[in-house]
């Protein structure tokens, strides 16, 4: 089957693409010239991409745009979506796809089910970040934010929790001491296909070690107001002017991460817990 669609008549054309790579995984993309990327990705030119350590690869969807901004906003849109969702757009089956979109928005389906490796596995993780965050006002009185990095087989690499004051390094948040240990761990300074769970919304600063580290995914917990770089404040994990854009998904477990860190300031002032 052609996966891809027709072409507007005129030029250019920007391309929004996504490829099944050897392990299975989707990785999503867009270009200007949809053959020469393909071919890119099948020969490996680019080695810190996903698609670099799972080719060979093939191509299930693309979609053709007039300009590169609407591309990149559909790539940034699509990159978001869970599985069953882009299962859904590559089948052609806009009727499930609006329906997995409602779900979204009123919580899990009908049936309850949730995919295995999916909205579980992102829970888990996070309840075993916010054991971390507990550990950091426990044994250090610090901000409680706690960060687990996990490999793309599941296992985990690299975890920790805000040390700013024990270590007196301001740099000390808990993704960057989380992704110091995965770094260790896995013998390379880029985390590729990782993903990295945190209990509070990354700061510009682990927003940006995290781009650099390639890592793939980002699941946080409560939503920063004030400082937050994962969309709330600044958008630098999806900036399409990066040469590395993150996955990113907000909210998971945040009433438990939000109390936890209203606690912790709420007892500095000596009022009522939540």
């Amino acid at each position: 089957m052609d996966a891809r669609s027709p072409p507007p008549d005129h030029v250019p054309t920007f391309w929004v693409y996504i490829i099944q790579c050897a392990d299975g995984s989707y990785y999503t993309g867009h270009t200007d010239d949809l053959d020469l990327r393909l071919a890119q990705h099948q020969q490996g030119a680019f080695a810190d991409c996903h698609t670099f350590s799972r080719r060979p690869v093939r191509l299930v969807y693309s979609q053709a745009f007039d300009n590169r901004d609407a591309a990149v906003r559909a790539e940034r849109r699509i990159k978001g979506w869970r599985r069953e969702k882009k299962e859904a757009l590559i089948a052609g089956r806009f009727d499930l796809l609006r329906a997995l979109t409602r779900s979204r928005a009123g919580g899990p389906g009908a049936s309850g089910e949730v995919p295995a490796g999916g909205r579980l596995a992102d829970e888990q993780w996070m309840r075993r970040a916010l054991a971390l965050a507990e550990r950091a006002e426990r044994e250090g009185h610090e901000v409680p934010v706690g960060a687990v990095v996990v490999a793309p087989d599941g296992t985990p690499v690299g975890e920790g929790w805000n040390r700013n004051i024990a270590e007196h390094d301001p740099s000390a948040h808990a993704e960057i001491v989380a992704m110091r240990e995965a770094g260790r761990r896995l013998g390379n300074h880029r985390l590729v296909g990782c993903t990295l769970y945190v209990t509070l919304e990354p700061c510009a600063m682990c927003a940006m070690a995290m781009i650099h580290a390639r890592i793939a995914r980002v699941v946080f917990g409560a939503f920063d107001a004030k400082t937050g770089a994962a969309g709330s404040v600044f958008d630098l994990l999806a900036d399409p002017r990066h040469n590395h854009r993150v996955e990113i998904r907000g909210g998971v477990l945040a009433e438990e991460a939000g109390r936890c860190l209203t606690n912790y300031f709420r007892r500095k002032r000596g009022k009522p817990l939540l």
